[in-house]
């Protein structure tokens, strides 16, 4: 079976938007979206463990182009009023038509 090239968006910030932007993932075209609470630091402060809300990871492999559409959406309707980062990558998959790839 032959490695896919995709991209892997990861979006880092507020769970209180959690399930606002896993929704919004879908209707932009991704096949699906894994999401965990973590704990970090950065530009804002720390995030302590015990807080609440916590911080959201979400990632999604999907086609370049509906990477950039999340990114676009991501980047225009959140990063102003939330501490929130994301980031693309170059990654390889194994079943690509299961993330939007079109196989020939």
């Amino acid at each position: 079976m032959k490695p896919v090239p995709m991209k892997q968006v990861t979006i880092i910030g507020d769970d209180t938007v959690r399930y606002r932007i896993v929704k919004e993932i879908r209707d932009l075209g991704a096949t699906g979206y894994t999401d965990y609470s973590v704990h970090g630091e950065g530009a804002r402060g720390v995030r302590p463990r015990h807080a609440e809300p916590a911080n959201v990871k979400i990632e999604v492999i999907a086609t370049p182009e509906v990477a950039q559409r999340i990114l676009d959406h991501i980047a225009k309707h959140y990063f102003d009023n939330y501490a929130m980062i994301a980031f693309l990558s170059d990654v390889e998959v194994l079943r690509g038509e299961k993330f939007g790839a079109k196989i020939l």
